[in-house]
């Protein structure tokens, strides 16, 4: 049996910032830890300087966890006051009624993006407030690049080849294509017409992907890239796309590195790295195509115990220039119309991109494709990489079986 004395002094404190702070508002995330502060630090000390009644206790889940962590809190009748949500949470805890009505007559909600507001609303309900889209594209080594007389990120494939050539030819590795994220995304950028079909048709079954040109093309043109040298598709499937492919790059050992812009913050950190964020080199578009990821956003469970401060919480994220601070911590957009830019320079060939409309809204964070079929990619482009030769047909059934199975 374990005891705890405390003294009459400690208690007294205690009782005092008891007083003083009467509610401790429950916030799960995942964001606010070192490797993503996303100024969670910085806004949490400002709202409670606001709210001196209340002090926020942040408790930092990795996604991969919150789908473990959270329902059973949710079902137990005590969830956290505040939790982070994306589509699939909303779609998944909305649909089971343990999310509260934010309301569609707020300011910020009337405010937002039509597509990003039709993720976060459920039945007429509005069931999170979005912090951030959030943009996924390629890191680009600016000096490495200018060693073999490039002075502009590649946006298009032919520019892409041509980089990876001189590179090679330079004995510079040109290109991360790890199967688990990065490649993931060329497919994407290059499968997904954004002036053609829509991603629905597919996961709707209307539509296969075995047989569809757009991405029968886009696994010839991992070929391409292959041949181009950009890099060899057996070392890049076993490559970790979280840890080993962003600290390569941060090394300076590689030129070009599809990822996420939410990379920016631990980049900016080595002294010395002068790159910038472009969009991926896509057959659709001259200037490259720009993925666009609505990240996270704020709701309140159903059953929260503390409601009104929840309510403050949100409020206090509706003011821009506090959700600037998490924008910008987080290299990423206002999904609100109108809203303040906050991405850097560097992000301009990326910035470019989505001002001519050259974007789309990547379907997995939108749940146009069900997130079933995110891991299936993940799996079956490594595969692929480790057998460039097998027929675009072997991969693409696996997707088709997928969406069947979803159905």
């Amino acid at each position: 049996m374990k005891r705890t004395i405390i003294g009459q002094t400690a208690l007294a404190v205690m009782m005092a910032s008891t007083a003083s702070a009467a509610t401790v508002l429950d916030v799960v995330a995942w964001k606010g830890n070192e490797a993503e502060p996303a100024g969670m630090p910085e806004l949490i000390e400002k709202f409670e300087s606001e709210n001196p009644d209340i002090d926020v206790e942040l408790t930092f889940v990795a996604r991969k966890d919150v789908d473990k962590v959270i329902p059973p809190r949710l079902q137990a009748g005590t969830p956290p006051d505040v939790t982070m949500v994306d589509g699939k949470l909303v779609a998944l805890w909305g649909g089971a009624g343990l999310l509260d009505d934010l309301g569609t007559s707020t300011e910020w909600y009337n405010n937002l993006i039509p597509s990003v507001r039709d993720i976060v609303t459920l039945d007429d309900k509005a069931l999170s407030y979005p912090l951030e889209v959030i943009g996924m594209g390629n890191f680009v080594n600016m000096d490495l690049l200018a060693k073999v007389g490039i002075d502009k990120a590649p946006v298009t494939i032919d520019a892409l080849k041509a980089s990876c050539s001189a590179l090679a030819a330079a004995g510079i590795s040109p290109m991360i294509f790890a199967g688990g994220f990065p490649a993931m995304l060329f497919v994407g950028a290059n499968g997904i017409d954004p002036k053609g079909i829509s991603p629905t048709e597919y996961s709707s079954g209307d539509r296969q992907f075995v047989g569809d040109d757009n991405f029968n093309r886009t696994f010839d043109l991992v070929r391409e890239l292959v041949g181009a040298e950009c890099f060899d598709p057996k070392l890049q499937a076993g490559l970790d796309p979280w840890a080993t492919a962003p600290q390569e790059f941060k090394a300076g050992n590689v030129a070009i590195l599809p990822q996420g812009a939410w990379n920016i913050g631990q980049f900016n950190d080595v002294e010395g790295l002068n790159y910038q964020f472009a969009p991926m080199p896509s057959v659709h578009t001259d200037y490259g195509l720009a993925l666009d990821l609505v990240g996270p956003g704020w709701a309140i469970p159903k059953d929260a115990a503390h409601k009104e401060a929840a309510a403050k919480w949100i409020e206090f994220f509706s003011r821009e220039e506090n959700l600037n601070v998490f924008l910008k911590a987080e290299g990423a957009y206002s999904p609100y119309q109108g809203g303040k830019a906050t991405m850097p320079d560097l992000a301009t060939p990326y910035t470019d991109a989505r001002a001519k409309g050259s974007l789309i809204l990547w379907p997995f964070s939108t749940q146009e494709f069900p997130s079933a079929l995110q891991s299936e990619w993940e799996d079956s482009i490594t595969g692929f990489l480790l057998n460039i030769d097998a027929a675009n047909e072997k991969t693409l059934q696996r997707w088709d079986d997928v969406i069947e199975d979803n159905l």
